[in-house]
């Protein structure tokens, strides 16, 4: 993972929250040990299946008992599942060692809403994503934001449909190529997905 390299992880305690079957945290077992969380016991079951050199674990994040400290979290789409998010970020903090880096990532409302292939299982789902603004508010008395960037461009409705449309990509690929084309609509925040990197204030007191 190219945030792992540019930290210089080797060796680290890596803490995967809300992982699912385990393939991110499997990811990263080349710069340290991982531990990997989820409330899923039947994800949990196939992460353990699939990948062995992940240490699993089990239950409620808020409730499930982990040691720190840890020198890297990443936490990806899990967030804004959980009931207390401004809780699970202390949580996440107080896991993490004096100045160690937490990786957040989160659907990006603004975009999502703007996306015709959105499919809304009752009316507002997307409106559960948090704005960018209270993300912020959730991390600021724990950590010092580093970065926010964004991932995947693709709302097609309303004015993002004027830089996403098929005839603007295809003058834009013809320009400056589509891979500049994308970097750009990503350094613009108008990805499908939030990125923040974040380090843990050094007087932070840690929770376990």
């Amino acid at each position: 993972m190219l945030v792992a390299r540019q930290k210089g992880l080797h060796g680290a305690r890596i803490l995967d929250v809300g992982c699912g079957i385990g393939w991110l945290g499997a990811a990263l077992t080349p710069f340290g040990s991982v531990t990997a969380a989820d409330l899923s016991p039947l994800a949990i079951a196939e992460g353990r299946r699939r990948y062995p050199a992940v240490q699993f674990v089990s239950g409620d994040f808020l409730a499930v008992e982990l040691h720190g400290s840890f020198d890297f979290v990443v936490c990806a789409d899990a967030l804004a599942h959980i009931p207390d998010a401004p809780a699970a970020v202390a949580k996440i903090a107080g896991l993490l060692r004096p100045r160690g880096t937490f990786l957040l990532m989160l659907p990006n409302r603004e975009v999502w809403r703007r996306r015709s292939s959105l499919e809304r299982i009752q009316p507002g789902q997307f409106m559960r994503w948090p704005p960018l603004s209270e993300i912020r508010s959730w991390l600021r008395p724990h950590f010092k934001i580093d970065r926010i960037g964004s991932l995947e461009p693709g709302g097609d409705r309303g004015i993002l449909w004027w830089v996403e449309n098929r005839y603007v990509r295809g003058v834009m690929r013809r320009t400056i190529g589509g891979q500049r084309w994308r970097q750009l609509l990503e350094s613009a925040r108008l990805g499908r997905q939030w990125t923040i990197l974040a380090e843990r204030r050094p007087d932070r007191e840690p929770c376990c």
